[in-house]
């Protein structure tokens, strides 16, 4: 398990590839094998939750756990759950525990992170490391959204300047500024589930007056999570909960699995009447 990122539910629920599944059997193997088998110790005749590329979730019975290879069965599939309404994307300030930022974002339902260098910041990452850091950063992503039973990995995006990640929101995005000493609370804001929204989250030493003026002349809003000063690395996760409590997302709690019939006695007792037929 990466840092940074806990498990949170008994059932085990993972992403995969809709080419994954070959009709009705769920073949995984590689990482995703070992994972089951090794740190959630998943046994045959349980059962795993399996998201694809579609946003469908699938109820799997675990048939077959072997060293490098999990095989299953779909008893159900249905429309993904775990999605927020409201798009919510985080341009991050980069900061020494971004890691754990990334994985508290993907948690809390960011629809994607956007690493960006700022001026006070004292991360500056080392470009020819770009690529293995962006890989390991979505191997967070990923894996956290799991654990939060999320229909959907959020995009990382590669770190770049304020202004770039500003130019490459959506279209009509609302932004807003995370600011100590704003007027507005983030709290008490109305949100409209279907326009997107951005949030500014700054490295620890806040962001530079030329950077709050430019995202000012971009129109964006400053405001406030409360009166006590939130650390950088968990700023944005606390700002996407309050939004989405705001878009009413938090009101139900997560869909429960739908019943799944037992598991036939004969098929764990298959194995070894062939066993005692070997022997014979």
């Amino acid at each position: 398990m990466l840092p940074g990122v806990r498990h949170h539910s008994r059932v085990p629920r993972i992403f995969i590839s809709r080419d994954q599944l070959d009709g009705a059997v769920l073949v995984l193997e590689g990482d995703q094998a070992h994972h089951l088998r090794g740190p959630l110790r998943v046994q045959v005749g349980e059962l795993i939750l399996v998201v694809d590329d579609t946003r469908q979730e699938h109820g799997v019975r675990v048939s077959a756990v072997e060293r490098g290879r999990v095989t299953g069965t779909v008893l159900w599939s249905r429309p993904a759950a775990g999605e927020p309404v409201l798009h919510v994307e985080v341009v991050q300030a980069l900061v020494r525990e971004v890691e754990e930022a990334i994985a508290a974002l993907s948690e809390a339902g960011a629809a994607a992170i956007r690493p960006v260098v700022t001026r006070r910041g004292i991360s500056r990452p080392d470009p020819q490391r770009a690529s293995v850091r962006l890989g390991r950063w979505r191997g967070i992503a990923r894996e956290a959204a799991e654990l939060a039973h999320r229909g959907a990995v959020p995009a990382v995006h590669p770190v770049a300047d304020l202004s770039s990640a500003i130019a490459e929101l959506p279209p009509g995005t609302r932004i807003l500024t995370c600011v100590v000493g704003a007027a507005e609370p983030i709290a008490h804001l109305e949100v409209d589930p279907g326009r997107p929204v951005a949030l500014i989250i700054g490295p620890e030493g806040g962001l530079d007056p030329v950077e709050l003026e430019a995202l000012g002349e971009a129109g964006a809003e400053p405001v406030h999570l409360g009166p006590r000063v939130v650390p950088a690395r968990r700023a944005g996760a606390t700002a996407v909960d309050l939004l989405l409590a705001r878009a009413g997302d938090l009101d139900h709690p997560a869909p429960p699995p739908p019943l799944t019939p037992p598991e036939d006695p004969a098929r764990r007792a298959a194995p070894d009447r062939r066993a005692r037929t070997g022997r014979e």
